[in-house]
């Protein structure tokens, strides 16, 4: 018997990439899964989409509950966290249960690569930004780029989980995990993810990030200062290879930064006016 496999998927207002994302899961050559779809209360077709592909439907108001909740209902013994924008190759998942199961590893770190539609030069700068990250193949939980997508299960359920977050969650269950003495590795396959395609898609994004940017900071400041800062990646000579794209990703860096305080205001500015924050900052 092969081990049962959880794809933890958080979603909100995915519709359009959701079906797309599912199918991945559903035409993988390992077939003993299970999809656990943890939505933040969309109003759109995302639940309809996700019962249509037998997916079991919980629901989570930030995205670290979202993940949280995901574990907690998983019966795998391994879970993937998959964001509702990804597609996977067909023979991801069986690649790395052979790579836990033959070489004792608890996490997996899966090489991300852009889907570019409409060839834009901020997807082209993304792309880039995802090849630098792991081309490097730097995955040091404070300092590094890259962080794992698969996991033991039991190695998850051992760490402290961070509390209301919609940004850097990831990251600091990662480093959290390396506290507690996992094994990771690096396998050289890829995860296919749909990117922002417009300036204002862009902004928006790490505008939300910013309404939950204090919550994280109180979770773990150092390594979030770190991971909010451009990647040593970027000081590499690989990073030169292309120049062009390198300024444009500095430009986005600058619009990144913008948006993440101008959403750190507002969220300061809701508390000080004793506003609830917006949901959707928080949402996946």
């Amino acid at each position: 018997m092969k081990p049962l496999v959880s794809i933890n998927i958080p979603t909100y207002r995915s519709q359009q990439t959701l079906k797309e994302c599912l199918l991945s899961v559903i035409n993988q050559e390992y077939h003993n899964v299970e999809i656990i779809v943890i939505d933040s209360h969309s109003r759109d077709r995302t639940l309809e989409i996700a019962k249509k592909y037998g997916a079991k439907t919980y629901f989570a108001d930030t995205l670290s509950e979202a993940r949280k909740i995901g574990v907690e209902k998983s019966h795998g013994k391994y879970i993937l966290f998959l964001d509702s924008d990804q597609i996977l190759t067909s023979d991801i998942i069986e690649k790395c249960v052979n790579k836990c199961e033959k070489e004792g590893y608890d996490l997996v770190t899966l090489f991300e690569k852009s889907l570019i539609q409409r060839n834009t030069p901020i997807e082209r700068a993304i792309a880039y930004d995802k090849w630098l990250f792991h081309s490097q193949r730097d995955n040091h939980p404070v300092y590094g780029s890259a962080i794992p997508r698969f996991f033991r299960t039991d190695i998850l359920r051992k760490i402290k989980w961070p509390k209301s977050l919609g940004v850097q969650e990831h990251n600091i269950i990662y480093h959290r995990l390396m506290k507690v003495g996992s094994r990771v590795t690096f396998l050289n396959e890829y995860i296919y993810h749909h990117e922002p395609t417009t300036l204002s898609q862009f902004a928006k994004k790490f505008y939300r990030y910013g309404l939950s940017y204090v919550a994280a900071l109180r979770e773990d400041k150092k390594l979030v200062i770190f991971h909010s800062m451009p990647r040593r990646v970027y000081f590499s000579k690989r990073a030169f290879d292309k120049p062009d794209l390198l300024i444009v990703l500095i430009l986005l860096y600058v619009v990144k930064a913008l948006a993440t305080l101008s959403g750190v205001i507002a969220y300061h500015f809701n508390k000080i006016c004793k506003k609830p924050v917006c949901n959707e900052g928080e949402r996946s």
